[in-house]
């Protein structure tokens, strides 16, 4: 479905919208809005997305919205086989319930939107949970259970805060890099298989520090933070530990492995 404008797709909580394959999977939803376009997705379920490319068209999404602003309510993505079951571009974002479970890949790529997610659930994702790309972003009460690669994956200069969230089952919790600016309240990390919390640089022309402060988190597990040089992780005021880090080999093995 390919719409050039804006989209207002509302159902109810006992009456959803279902959008879903006829047979093993549907290449999605891709909206080209201009800057003053609103679009609203109330109560709204997608289900076996695989993603479009098409000639000069190939979209990294199951859902992709770019630009203008976005209202997301109760809204579930279900079984996506693309690159990004959600994909939102240089967008004003307001989330509250989103549900994202059973990906491939990534479960929402933001890129340089603002706004805030709320009330939101991600479950079973091969990729990362949530990857922010130039984005500020505001977070509250997420959960993340059940991910291979990382819970949060702050990049290219984001600023995010996260509050009252919980991540179990995660290669990497909160991972802030190239540039970006990250702080976690009441965050519990628990049965992590790499680290709780990271802080690094993949690519070089970013020159700004990045940073990741940690307060009041619970942390369960055995060397649960990485601070490369030229970074700064903070927890609970206290400067963790400088170390050297080969991120090409984080990068070639494991979980983080592209």
């Amino acid at each position: 479905l390919i719409v050039k404008g804006r989209i207002e797709f509302i159902g109810s909580k006992t009456t959803p919208i279902i959008f879903e394959s006829l047979d093993s999977g549907w290449k999605g939803l891709y909206v080209l809005s201009d800057e003053d376009s609103k679009s609203i997705l109330h109560n709204v379920i997608f289900k076996d997305t695989t993603g479009l490319s098409d000639g000069l068209l190939a979209l990294s999404g199951g859902v992709n919205i770019y630009k203008g602003s976005v209202d997301l309510r109760g809204v579930t993505i279900d079984g996506s086989s693309a690159e990004d079951a959600l994909n939102i571009v240089k967008a004003s974002i307001f989330v509250d319930g989103l549900n994202i479970q059973n990906t491939t890949s990534d479960a929402f790529d933001c890129d340089y939107c603002i706004g805030t997610i709320n009330e939101s659930y991600f479950n079973q994702i091969d990729g990362d949970a949530l990857d922010f790309s130039g984005s500020e972003v505001a977070i509250e009460s997420i959960e993340i259970n059940h991910v291979k690669d990382k819970g949060l994956s702050i990049g290219e200069a984001s600023s995010v805060q996260i509050n009252n969230s919980s991540f179990t089952n995660v290669g990497v919790g909160i991972a802030a890099k190239d540039g970006s600016k990250a702080s976690a309240d009441n965050v519990t990390i628990s049965s992590f298989t790499l680290y709780a919390a990271m802080t690094y640089s993949k690519k070089k022309y970013y020159d700004t520090f990045s940073s990741l402060d940690l307060n009041n988190c619970m942390i369960e597990g055995i060397d649960p933070y990485l601070r490369q040089t030229k970074t700064l992780l903070i927890i609970n005021g206290i400067e963790e530990v400088e170390r050297e880090v080969d991120v090409e080999k984080l990068y070639s093995s494991g979980v983080m492995k592209k």
